[in-house]
């Protein structure tokens, strides 16, 4: 998923973990987004001599920067999460149900297509990973990245971070703008026309954005600024329940 970033950001080391249960660390048991967290946290401090990194993350992967943001801001630089929202939205039971409803088939060709098509198309050489993933840490995954939860040492972070979703990712959108609201250096991005996953429809302007948000540049075009929020007490309404949650 990241090959061609990688091979274009010639200006940074690059890092590309296998998340649990999936690539090369599909015996690893996925614990939880907090454990998760904590392995790359542990990476940035084993593998980087600064101990502290940019951060990009897409779907699950943005839920873990969300977490990283929350629990260890001091070990990140420049942050860019795509397709993971922090808020909750009514959506989120049905498509649980739907991922579980996949699942038993996950390394189908059914399946694998089905995927390949919802980040715009994986080339058929690379789907063959997608059986790689364990279908109980695809399942627990997806479970704990629809469960994220807001908290206010997110809001506290103070790493310059970019959010980014496609048009059609309207919830994701909408805690993207609130938190780009309520963070101190945030920015929201959407990209017009495309939903999640839209790596796989525009990958030079994916890379692109990467590049220029990790460098400090300015954005490429075609990403539009967020116009949708949540008003800041409906936010603060949520933290409030997230915090009796806790």
């Amino acid at each position: 998923m990241w090959r061609d970033h990688m091979a274009r950001l010639t200006g940074l080391h690059c890092l590309a973990p296998d998340l649990p249960g999936h690539g090369e660390s599909n015996r690893q048991p996925w614990v939880s987004l907090e454990a998760t967290a904590r392995d790359v946290a542990d990476l940035i401090e084993a593998r980087v001599p600064a101990r502290r990194a940019h951060v990009v993350g897409l779907s699950v992967g943005g839920a873990v920067a969300h977490t990283l943001l929350a629990t260890r801001p001091e070990l990140l630089g420049r942050v860019v999460i795509d397709g993971a929202g922090a808020l909750p939205w009514p959506g989120r039971a049905p498509f649980l149900a739907s991922i579980a409803l996949i699942t038993p088939f996950l390394h189908t060709r059914l399946v694998i297509g089905m995927l390949s098509r919802s980040v715009g198309q994986i080339p058929e050489a690379d789907q063959a990973e997608i059986k790689l993933a364990s279908r109980r840490a695809f399942f627990r995954s997806y479970r704990d990245a629809l469960s994220l939860r807001l908290t206010r040492a997110e809001i506290d972070a103070t790493c310059p971070t970019l959010l980014v979703a496609g048009e059609r990712e309207k919830p994701v959108r909408q805690s993207n703008a609130a938190l780009a609201e309520l963070m101190p250096d945030a920015s929201s991005r959407f990209v017009p026309r495309l939903g999640h996953g839209w790596l796989g429809v525009n990958l030079e302007l994916h890379v692109a954005m990467v590049g220029a948000w990790l460098e400090a540049n300015e954005l490429p075009d075609g990403l539009a600024h967020e116009t949708t929020a949540w008003s800041k007490a409906e936010v603060e309404q949520v933290l409030a329940a997230s915090d009796r949650q806790r």
